[in-house]
């Protein structure tokens, strides 16, 4: 029996995107890992099941925080992090000046405007040396949930300009932001060849962030 031509072509997706992730490490993966070589402490809020940074804090004093149990329970099994805190990220009992870096990846559009204001000023507040935070680039409202996890639900969008406003040098992740839909999926069909495409995208979005899916911002403190 004769192979389907869309067989051939799905596996030739397939192995384009695999040469493409052994070339090239993502634009969030490499900035990460640039800006947490000095960052001795790392905490992150809202860690869910796991973590970008987790391979980049190895041999780090760090801890994770989310106050949904079934994650904190998945992250922890896996070891990403030396401790974890059960805890609502809108009450935060640490201190002034504990941790080197202080994350939060897909965290503030899951929070009201004026909680995620909150809450990064919290961030602020106990970083010693930077805050890094990634959120989506405006407002990508959410209606399917991957899980039975309530805490999903997106409340809230940030821009470049709200983030550059506070102190946060920005940069654009994930591709262009037409070729994401909801959860990060792509819009082109078949989708293994819309996620190419905006890999592909990444070299031009990481310098445009206003054209990007999503954003990362960064704010050392002097």
């Amino acid at each position: 029996m004769e192979d389907h031509p869309q067989s051939h072509a799905r596996s030739f997706q397939h192995r384009l995107i695999r040469f493409y992730k052994q070339k090239f490490n993502s634009f969030l993966e490499s900035k990460l890992k640039s800006e947490l070589v000095n960052c001795n402490s790392f905490i992150e809020l809202g860690c869910g099941v796991r973590s970008p940074a987790a391979k980049h804090v190895r041999n780090k004093r760090t801890i994770g925080i989310d106050r949904h149990v079934p994650s904190l329970r998945l992250n922890k099994k896996t070891g990403y992090f030396e401790d974890y805190i059960l805890a609502d990220l809108t009450y935060l009992p640490l201190k002034d000046n504990s941790f080197d870096c202080v994350a939060a990846f897909d965290v503030i559009e899951h929070l009201t405007k004026p909680q995620a204001k909150q809450l990064i000023e919290d961030m602020e507040r106990i970083s010693k040396k930077k805050v890094i935070i990634s959120t989506p680039n405006g407002f990508n409202p959410k209606c399917h949930l991957e899980d039975d996890n309530p805490l999903q639900i997106h409340k809230c969008g940030w821009t470049v300009q709200e983030m550059s406003k506070s102190g946060y040098v920005v940069f654009g992740i994930d591709g262009l932001l037409g070729l994401r839909g909801e959860s990060g999926s792509a819009t082109i069909k078949p989708e293994v060849l819309g996620s190419l495409l905006s890999r592909l995208s990444d070299p031009f979005v990481y310098k445009c962030p206003t054209t990007a899916f999503q954003l990362l911002c960064i704010k050392p403190k002097s």
